[in-house]
């Protein structure tokens, strides 16, 4: 079976109000896996710089290659998993044994992973760090998302409640990156409140013990909501036939709706996490030096505003999204998620002087806002920005999916979800990797030096100039590459009728 071009239908033809299709239950249970999904990649992911580098002094180049080398694993292994899944027939379905699997493996991971050997050495203590971060994000992360996701692309098949129903996963998401940023403060509290470590030697080796056993209880009990509360998807019948790993393959890179997705995706991950480290490390060491509990809990405000920002903008994102159309709406967002990132270089700078100074003081002042807050409440600017351009961008990426999924299966005729989530969860992987094994050596590069507090003025002036380079070119470059994604409303509407219709044709020809 040939592959037909897509029509390049660019009507902007808006269509009747969203006519709601699922429960509110369904897409609670649903939207809650989107918890689990931040608390493995943002909460689990965002202590091993903290504990390995900062408390350990685990060699930062040594921690980039543990999270990128077996993500070249992933180029195989996530398309598997996607492969397996949707030819997967069993009682439970298509998906939601390979997420309980992952979620299991997960925790059990989480809990884990900071107790390391060091009896063993230094390559011994690397080794470890290297098997368990790849053990969490090679197995039990791929097991869990790749479904899960594959899952969502398949609840719903109108156009505007996809995005609707992705708004629900962001809302769980943007709920947990409200506690992940707190807990590097977390562990480090608990080793002055449990450990009886002084305030001035306290890393969070001590509290990192209770808090991978909080996150592994969060991601079990999150994961949990879609696997036992969203049933398969109904228009999935059990004698569909399988599709060999070489035909996926073969319709997947046909699908030159897919591609601008995936392109533009992954230059704009790569940009944000290339860098995104030095946030972090201007605010314990910058904007608090030589007091990591501030600095530490800094960095929880400033990622809480992010949340904040982003609970409040779904709505208003979505129902601009629904009168606009999907690719409008993501090309605007990155258009001015560029320059939100580039407002960095003024932000996240010193203010002693002049009218931003005046306004930190009058906040203190009025609020009795700490002054560490106060004379940084230009950066709080840059993270509202965030929130609102930029962290609204993955629901409609994937809703865009969705509907290529629909446009897939009505040239290959079978429903490969899992697989088109395996492989845009992979691009989103490499990226990262990529990014963060670049990540140990521009830490490297700028001399940075985990032993003392307070870090040298080129330093600093490395770490504002690596973001504001990487940050803004990762949306430019995905706004260019997403100019090409070809389906419409009214094209995506087509396919979804044409898809219908051949379904009532073969549910009568069993009658």
């Amino acid at each position: 079976m040939r592959s037909a071009p897509l029509p390049s239908d660019t009507a902007a033809t808006a269509g009747p109000e969203l006519q709601p299709r699922l429960a509110v239950r369904k897409r609670f249970c649903w939207g809650m896996g989107g918890f689990a999904d931040c608390m493995i990649y943002g909460g689990v992911n965002g202590l091993i710089d903290p504990i390995y580098n900062m408390a350990m002094g685990i060699d930062a180049r040594v921690i980039g290659l543990a999270r990128s080398i077996p993500r070249l694993a992933d180029i195989f292994i996530d398309p598997l998993i996607g492969h397996l899944s949707d030819n997967t027939r069993s009682r439970l379905g298509r998906r939601r044994p390979w997420m309980l699997a992952g979620a299991l493996i997960s925790a059990l991971i989480s809990a884990v992973m900071w107790h390391v050997p060091r009896a063993l050495g230094t390559t011994g203590a690397n080794a470890f760090v290297a098997t368990m971060v790849a053990l969490l994000f090679t197995f039990g992360y791929s097991l869990f998302t790749i479904p899960y996701t594959g899952m969502g692309y398949g609840l719903t098949t109108d156009y505007n409640e996809r995005t609707h129903l992705f708004k629900w996963r962001q809302y769980a998401y943007a709920a947990c990156g409200f506690l992940t940023p707190w807990l590097p403060w977390l562990c480090v509290k608990l080793d002055i409140v449990l450990g009886g470590v002084s305030a001035e030697k306290a890393t969070g080796l001590y509290g990192i013990r209770y808090v991978g056993i909080l996150m592994a209880a969060a991601i079990l009990l999150s994961a949990f909501a879609p696997v036992f509360g969203c049933r398969e998807d109904p228009r999935a019948p059990e004698d569909e036939s399988k599709i060999s790993f070489r035909a996926a393959v073969r319709f997947t890179l046909k699908n030159r709706a897919f591609w601008p997705l995936v392109a533009g995706n992954f230059f704009l991950k790569f940009g944000m996490v290339s860098t995104g480290i030095f946030f972090i490390y201007l605010l314990i060491y910058s904007v608090a030096p030589g007091d990591k509990q501030t600095g530490a809990g800094l960095w929880g405000v400033f990622c809480n505003v992010i949340n904040v920002a982003t609970f409040i903008a779904l709505a208003p994102i979505v129902w601009t999204t629904d009168r606009i159309g999907k690719k409008p709406a993501v090309l605007s967002l990155l258009a001015i998620g560029a320059l939100v990132y580039a407002s960095v270089w003024f932000t996240f700078q010193p203010h002693n002087s002049g009218w931003i100074a005046a306004v930190g003081a009058w906040l203190r002042q009025e609020s009795g806002m700490p002054a560490v807050i106060s004379r940084a409440w230009p950066i709080f600017v840059t993270a509202a920005g965030i929130g609102v351009f930029c962290n609204c961008l993955p629901l409609i990426l994937n809703s865009m999916v969705a509907d290529v999924c629909d446009a897939d299966e009505l040239i290959s005729g079978h429903q490969r979800q899992a697989f088109y989530s395996a492989i845009f969860v992979t691009s989103d992987k490499i990226a990262m990797s990529v990014a963060m094994l670049l990540q140990g050596f521009l830490l490297t590069a700028s001399k940075f030096d985990p032993a003392v507090p307070i870090q040298k003025a080129e330093t600093i002036a490395f770490w504002l100039k690596a973001l504001l380079l990487s940050q803004p070119m990762g949306f430019l470059i995905g706004f260019f590459i997403v100019l090409a994604y070809p389906i419409s409303r009214a094209r995506a509407r087509q396919i979804r009728a044409e898809l219908d219709a051949r379904a009532k044709v073969k549910a009568a020809s069993f009658e």
